[in-house]
This record gives structure tokens, sequence and C-alpha cells, in this order.
């Protein structure tokens, strides 16, 4: 596996490369167990001409050779089960692995059982025999430590089952429960605005998780510790989240750390009852390997053709062996590259990756394993990468949201603001076309305020409006509804209202500008390409059309603020004048001058007469 910027996934594979590595592994120990068998058919054909020799005169000592080999025998078969079991359960399943390998192994183990039971029946042989410093005591003491050992065995290979069931994988035990508080957390955290560096974080976590179920070392469970608490005090200083969204994603952080160490303490407890079945074994292999020779003594003795056809034996033992241990390091090595060198290439492809190069892919090798782990890591690095992408996306849309925002603060006319908004969208945005509708004081019609370009202004010029109720339109929709309303491909709509000025609009987004509550008008956007708008699409111009919103509204404020100032200056100023005047004539003269200045009249005329007894003026 090399670090190459290609994604060809298609590459024919020899016959080797293209199998699976449990089948490999299972070539490969199959291969093994035939020598061993080889082995065994050669010592058993030995044993039965030493046998014969022997038949008569030292029947207990090849008896006793004979059971110790055939409990080593025994033995191995029992070991074979059991690592075929420790390799294989992830692959076809604890149930099948467990059918498959643990049955035959306690079956290995009550033959055992059943062999020892025959050496003690042994015992008086050894009685008989003149061996130096060893007794029927000793050779009796000997086969009830095998026993023990065999209980052992039997005991701490059931433990490791039993913890492997517990522990589980990918969905059950413990494995599957700490994957589901995972997922928990990120289906609170994944696809939140202002929450991108905790799901950067939860990557990493992700990541650190899986290199440790990889390869169980200490410090990937380090890093997931920091990584948790990291995660956490990014919730903590969250200002986007509720005080109860903190305290439950921190809750679930800590259930996942809980389930994540549960599994990592399952693991050691399964590495410690497996060394104690394998150090049983061990104690087993020595003591049947002292029985045998007890045998070999006993039927050594003073028989020169036995010792002959043994020399025979042992020599084509020993070949097999010098052969099998030649074969097993070759295919040790052989097995140990495939698996380890594509390993270490895919780690520094992720060492690349991690410093911001999603262009880079490793290359599918084989077609094993490994090979479908390579292809999975090339989807990931695609899927980082196009996330990441989006992630730059977005930030750039909301700066050109804060660009627009900002370029229109300083605009205290309402009419010239909207045409400043609608100008920048179209041309920040890439769109065909955007405009305004405001709703009117009766809350009845969406009337057009502002459009860019020059359909905008013609149709502004026009006087177009649409009236709130009507079902043949996105923007009056978007207003009932209060919410964004999207369609990516206007001629399958049935509400779409189309414009005779806008032909070419393929896809439009209307989204209602609210300011406490009450929807004020419908910020509309139009494209020429199907498909444009998408969820984040709605959720960017949702942001800019509130602040339009409160734009608006502060410039609606500052215009009524003004004309209410401007009028309490001319009642002061009127008074100011009135207060200086010396006669009812005077006063009468100076108010109406003044009335009629504010006024704006040409002419003010004022008649003053009696009628029942009281003057009325009149004003002209």
């Amino acid at each position: 596996m090399n670090i190459t910027s290609t994604n060809n996934t298609s590459t024919s594979f020899g016959f080797w490369a293209s199998l699976p590595l449990s089948r490999k592994l299972l070539l490969a120990f199959g291969a093994l167990f035939v020598l061993g068998l080889v082995i065994a058919a050669s010592g058993l054909f030995g044993l039965n001409r030493v046998q014969n020799a022997y038949e008569d005169t030292l029947a207990g000592g090849i008896a006793i050779r004979f059971q110790s080999n055939q409990l080593n025998s025994t033995l191995l078969e029992a070991r074979r089960r059991e690592k075929d079991f420790l390799l294989r359960w992830r692959d076809e399943g604890f149930e099948a692995a467990y059918q498959n390998y643990v049955v035959l192994n306690q079956q290995d183990t009550a033959d055992m059982k059943e062999t020892l039971k025959e050496l003690e029946t042994l015992a008086p042989a050894v009685g008989q025999a003149t061996i130096a410093d060893y007794s029927q005591a000793q050779y009796e003491a000997d086969v009830a430590a095998m026993n023990e050992g065999v209980l052992a065995y039997e005991q701490s290979f059931a433990s490791v089952v039993d913890l492997i069931q517990q522990r589980g994988f990918v969905d059950t035990g413990l494995e599957g429960q700490f994957r589901v508080a995972v997922q928990a957390i990120e289906a609170k955290i994944y696809d939140r605005e202002g929450l991108d560096q905790m799901v950067i974080t939860m990557l990493q976590i992700r990541r650190r998780e899986k290199d440790y179920l990889l390869r169980g070392d200490q410090q990937y469970v380090d890093n997931v510790h920091d990584l948790v608490a990291q995660l956490k005090g990014q919730v903590a200083t969250a200002e986007i989240l509720e005080s109860t969204e903190k305290a439950e994603i921190r809750a679930l952080a800590d259930e996942y750390l809980t389930k994540f160490d549960g599994l990592v303490e399952a693991d050691k407890e399964i590495a410690d009852a497996t060394e104690e079945f394998r150090a049983a074994a061990a104690t087993i292999q020595t003591d049947t390997a002292e029985l045998g020779a007890v045998g070999v003594q006993l039927a050594a003795q003073d028989v020169q053709t036995a010792q002959a056809n043994s020399t025979q034996t042992f020599t084509l033992t020993g070949i097999t062996v010098f052969i099998v241990l030649v074969l097993s390091i070759v295919l040790a090595l052989a097995l140990s590259r495939q698996i380890t060198n594509p390993v270490v290439q895919l780690t520094n492809t992720a060492q690349e990756i991690s410093k911001g190069k999603f262009d880079i892919q490793a290359e599918v090798a084989s077609g094993d394993e490994i090979g479908t782990l390579a292809q999975t890591f090339n989807l990931m690095t695609a899927e980082l990468g196009r996330a990441f992408a989006d992630v730059r996306r977005r930030a750039a849309e909301l700066a050109t949201v804060a660009e627009v925002s900002t370029a229109t603060a300083t605009i205290l006319e309402v009419k010239n603001l909207l045409q400043e908004v609608v100008d920048l969208t179209k041309e920040r945005f890439n769109l065909y076309h955007s405009h305004i509708y405001l709703l009117d004081e009766a809350g009845e019609n969406l009337v057009l305020a502002s459009g860019a370009g020059e359909p905008g202004r013609q149709m502004v010029a026009e006087g177009r409006s649409i009236p709130l109720n009507r079902e043949q339109s996105l923007v009056a929709r978007a207003a009932r509804e209060q919410a964004g309303v999207t369609v990516n491909d206007v001629t399958q709509a049935p509400d779409f209202l189309p414009n005779p000025l806008l032909p070419n609009t393929r896809s439009e987004l209307a989204v209602p500008m609210i300011v406490g509550g009450k929807v004020i008008g419908v910020f509309d956007v139009q494209s020429d390409l199907v498909g444009r708008f998408t969820d984040s699409d709605i959720n960017i111009q949702t942001t800019l059309a509130a602040q339009v919103a409160t734009s608006i509204q502060n410039v609606r404020s500052f215009e009524q603020s003004k004309t209410q100032a401007d009028f309490e200056t001319l009642v002061n100023t009127i008074s100011q004048k009135i207060q200086r005047t010396t006669s009812v004539e005077d006063t009468l003269q100076t108010a109406i001058r003044e009335l009629g200045t504010a006024l704006g009249a040409k002419r003010v005329k004022a008649n003053i007469g009696t009628g029942n007894g009281n003057n009325e003026i009149r004003l002209n």
C-alpha cells in the first residue's frame, strides 16, 4: 500500500493477494497442521516399531509413552481450536466460532482427562522398574498435577470465552454499548451551527477509539480520555447550547467514557485469562514431556533393536520439525509483512491527512480485509474533504452575510437600505435575482419594495404586490408559515408564481423577515440553476433576512423619532415667538403667520366675530 492521489479501486489482484485475510491464515495454518500430522504419523510409526520390540517385556513403558504422546497430541488439537477461536470469532461471529472451535476444544479437554485416567492405571509399571531418582509415588504426583493443570486450562479458557462474549463486537456487548453512547453524542452536536470544533473533536475521539480497537495500545486510551475532557470543556464554553443541553452532552460523554473504559478493562481481563490458560497449557506440555521421558526410560532398558528404531524415529521427527519451523518462519514473515506493512502505510497516509491533505489516498494493493480497510479509509477521506469544504463554504457565506449587514448598517432610508441589500445579495451569492416584499399596514398584501437590477426596478415601478392569502406564491407561503420555503425545480412546483421579467428562474428560495415575532416582509432570491438551494442556504438567507428586518425596523424607528423631534421643535419655536408678543392682535398674527409657514400655505386668513356673546376665530 503506497501513498498516492489516485482513487482507483478496481485493480486486478493476483490469486494470493485477492484472498481474504482469514483464508490466508486458514491456508497457512492448514499447511502447518498437515506437517504436524506428518510429524505425528512418523512418530507413531516409529513408536509402533518400538512397541513391537517391547511388547512382552516393557509393555508398561510403551503404554506410558504412548499415552503421553496421545495426551500431547490432544493438547495440540485443543490449542489449535483455542487459537482458531481467538483468531476467527470476530469474522465468523461468536456463536458460529463457539460451535466450530470451543465445543471441539471442550471435547479435546475431556479426551485429555480420559488419557490421564489411563496413565493413572500404569503407575504399578513404574513401581516395578528401576529408574534412578523416580518412584511410583512421584509418578502418581505428576499425573495428579497434570489433572490439576488440565482443569486450570479448561476453566481459564472458558473464562476467556465468557469474557469475549461479554465484550462483544461492533454492535453487541460492551463494544456495542459504547458505540450507542458515542452515536448519542454525535446526534446532539452534528449539523448544528457553532459546534464545528466539537464535531472535529468528536472525529478525533472516534479515530483514537478505532486506533485502540486495531492496536490495543494504552496511548490511544489516554488520547480518548484527553479528547473527551477537551470535548466537555468545549461544551461548557459553547454559547449556543442551553444549560440543559450542556448537562446532557456532558452526561453522554461520561457515559461513553465509562463504556469505553469497561471495554478496555474487559480486554485486559481477557489478556490476563489468556495468559493463565497458556501458562497452564505450557505446564501440561512440560509434564507430558517428563512422563514421556519416563516411558522412554522404561522402554529403553537394554533393548538394542528398540534403540535403533527410536533413533530413526527421532531423526525423522527432528528433520520434519526443522522443516516445519523453517516453513513457519517463512509463513509468519510473509503474513506479518502483508498485515503490518499496509497498516504502517495507512498510518502514514492518516498522518498526512491530519495535516489537511484530503486529496491523498491509499492505494488498494490487495483484495483482503486490509484492502477493504484501505477502500473504506479512502471513502472516509473523501467524506472528510467534502465536510471541510462545506464548512469553509458556510464560513464564506456567513462572512458575506456580515459584509451585507455592515454595508447597510449606516443607511438611514428604507428604500436605499433595501436596494443595497438586494444588489449586494445578488452579486455576492452569485444569484439570478433577489427582491424584497414588505407587508402593508393592513397586513393583507406583500408589496414589492425593492428588486435587483433593471427587472427589479421595473417591477417596483409597476407597483407589484401579492395577496398574503394567495396559494400560487412561494413568497406568500413563506410569510404565512413564517419559515423558509425552497423549490429547487420551479417547473415541478404547483405553487410557483412565474414572472415574465425573470424567464430564466429555475429555483427559488423565500424566507420571512421577522421582528419581535411579527412578519414585516419576505426576502426572495432566485437562481437560474436547478437544485441550487440547500438547507444550509435556507439558514444563511434566514439569518440575513433577520438582520435586514432588524435594520428596517431601526430605520423606521429613526424616521419616526426624527419626525417627532421636528414637530416638537416647531411647536417650541412658535410658542417662544407668541410669548414675546404684547397684545392679542400681535399674538393672533404671530400664531397665524407661523402656522401658515409650518403648513406651507400661501394665504392664511383669520376672522374674529361675535356670536351669542362669544368671540370666534376662524382660519380660512
